[in-house]
């Protein structure tokens, strides 16, 4: 009883605009009492009339015509959408917001991976996985960056994953290399998701940065923003064991970010990591509160169909009148 009390302090009409017709509603009883004109018959004296005006035990025009009125009303404050509030409710959404950074440089057409029994270049097995990535985490939104010599966006963020692993697959590999502009322009559309989770997952199998800034200035400067970026390094099993001591620094600033370094250098590796990235970037936000309302439109529109329905019957049948 508290709750439905509670419940009835909240209602209203959504569109109370509509509830200035119900106007019409005393007009009509106004214009059915003035319309029309009296009927008469000639008698020789009014002697004979005078039973006639007594009173009877019904008036049968009125009470159909009140009926008609109600009904009407209740359809009018039915179209005005009543409704009363059900509480608030937060909005969450389990996904996270990435801007995947890729290298597509000359380098990328090796074929030193092997995948289902086939030798494949590194560009194919790593469309391959981001393709297998990306289906498994369908509530996040994902955005791409290509990068050789230049950087461009190939998507801002979206949840149509299917288009991106097409635009993947349609991509030409260049001369060159350029993360730091990549990881530029992903931040770029990144920061506008204000309270939400950010990551830049960046992949290159260069062992020298030849173009744009370098990364390591990229990831200071994008650090404070709450933008965490894992950096992925596809390398050869032989350069594995004697990795460029330039990349330390590289590494920390990473780290600066809260992400992570990986080295990959075959397609189970590659695998591997991106189901490790899977497990660590999975997140809850809330989206934001909204109200919810529960909609009371056929509790009046019910029954005043059934007002109007019952009096057009009455009106031809119990209550039928010679003109």
């Amino acid at each position: 009883m508290t709750e439905f009390i509670s419940q009835l302090k909240t209602f209203k009409f959504e569109s109370w605009q509509l509830l200035g017709l119900l106007a019409l509603i005393p007009i009509l009883a106004f214009l059915k009492g003035k319309l029309g004109l009296i009927p008469a018959v000639g008698f020789s004296s009014s002697e004979l009339l005078r039973p006639a005006g007594s009173a009877t035990r019904n008036a049968s025009g009125k009470f159909t015509f009140f009926v008609r009125l109600l009904g009407l009303s209740l359809l009018i404050l039915a179209i005005a959408k009543p409704q009363v509030e059900k509480g608030l409710s937060d909005y969450e959404a389990k996904g996270i917001n990435i801007m995947m950074v890729l290298d597509f440089s000359g380098s990328m057409k090796i074929r030193d991976f092997t995948m289902n029994n086939k030798r494949v270049t590194r560009a194919v097995a790593l469309i391959d996985v981001i393709s297998e990535f990306m289906r498994a985490r369908e509530n996040d939104k994902v955005g791409i960056v290509r990068y050789d010599a230049d950087a461009y966006l190939m998507s801002p963020l979206t949840l149509d994953h299917d288009y991106l692993i097409q635009r993947l697959k349609e991509e030409k590999n260049g001369k060159g290399t350029a993360p730091g502009s990549g990881m530029l322009i992903a931040a770029e559309h990144l920061l506008p998701a204000t309270n939400q989770t950010k990551v830049i997952i960046l992949v290159t199998d260069a062992d020298q940065i030849n173009n744009g800034p370098s990364p390591e200035e990229v990831l200071r400067a994008i650090a404070p923003f709450g933008i965490k970026v894992h950096l992925i390094q596809i390398i050869s099993f032989k350069d594995m064991a004697s990795a460029n001591p330039s990349w330390n620094e590289t590494v920390q600033s990473v780290k600066l970010t809260g992400g992570q370094f990986f080295q990959v250098a075959d397609y189970q590796g590659l695998r591997s990591v991106y189901h490790q990235i899977d497990m660590l970037e999975k997140a809850t936000f809330t989206e934001g509160k909204q109200r919810t309302y529960k909609e009371l439109m056929a509790y009046f529109a019910i029954p005043g169909l059934i007002l109007l329905l019952g009096e057009l019957t009455l009106s031809h049948t119990l209550y039928r009148r010679l003109p």
